[in-house]
Order: structure tokens, then sequence, then C-alpha cells
């Protein structure tokens, strides 16, 4: 009993990063003005938030309680020196950073965790695909930084003539 809660102490552990990671892109959501970057940081912290119930929903069947300290998010995290670097606009880029830092950390627990190979095959599996689709984020982050379109526009939008019968 003891062997397995340690097995899967480092799975607890990501699960709390996961969502510290949601909370700072939820937040980077809310403060940027930027449309695009807005898209971004809300899509990257919906899939942040799939990947903590994932992890979760692991731990639940391996009978392990998932840890519950981490259930704010948002802005009942802040504290009042944040909602004073929101109110006066942070800049994109700041934002940006911040959030990539914490997924680069977050790709290190993952790493180390998939090295071990202590969790069952199933559990290892979505943090294979968890830890990728961290990864395509990263870069699709780094256009942001360098100016280009991120997000898939390659459709050009439909435009309709009207014709005067």
């Amino acid at each position: 009993m003891e062997d397995r809660y340690s097995k899967f102490k480092k799975l607890n552990w990501l699960l709390t990063q996961s969502f510290e990671a949601e909370r700072v892109y939820y937040n980077a959501g809310e403060d940027v003005q930027q449309v695009d970057l807005k898209r971004f940081f809300n899509h990257e912290s919906v899939n942040r938030n799939r990947f903590s119930y994932e992890i979760s929903e692991q731990l639940v069947q391996a009978g392990v309680e998932p840890h519950k300290d981490w259930v704010q998010k948002g802005n009942l995290h802040r504290d009042w020196r944040q909602e004073k670097k929101a109110l006066t606009r942070q800049k994109p880029l700041k934002l940006l950073k911040k959030c990539r830092e914490r997924d680069e950390k977050n790709l290190e627990l993952y790493e180390e965790i998939i090295k071990e190979k202590k969790l069952p095959k199933e559990v290892l599996k979505v943090l294979k695909r968890q830890r990728n689709t961290i990864v395509k984020s990263l870069s699709n982050a780094q256009k942001f930084k360098s100016g280009e379109q991120p997000l898939e526009s390659n459709k050009e939008p439909k435009v309709l003539t009207l014709k005067a019968i």
C-alpha cells in the first residue's frame, strides 16, 4: 500500500503543477488585450485543465487520493500585487514568457516521470501524449514571439459578393 503511494507521489506533484500552469494561462488570458494571444492563452488553459483532469482520473483509478490544495483557480489566487500588474496592462511577451517558463518546468517533470517507468503503461501513455501537446504549444508560443501567425490561419475567409436581382 505504501509502495503505491510512493510510486504515484510524482504524479500527484505533476497534478499540482498542471493546475498551476492552468492558472498561469488563465490569468494571462484575462490580462492580455491582443485577440490572438487571448485565444491562445485560453486554449492552453483549457488544455492544462484537461491534463489535470486526466491525471487526477489516473490517480483515482490507481486508488490514490489526488491532492486538493490546487482547487482555487484564476483571479481567486492573485494577491494585490498581481492585481495591480493586471490593471497596468502587462506586456504580452512577458505573459508569454511566464507561461513558457511554467511549461518548461512541467516538461522536466514529465520527462523525469516517463524515464523512471514506475507507473503503469496506460498512465505513461497519457503522460507522453500530454508532453507532446505541451511541446507543440511551446512551438506555437514561439511563433507569437517571432511575429508569425501561430493558429492555423491557412484558410482564407470566404467573402460572398451580392448581386442585385
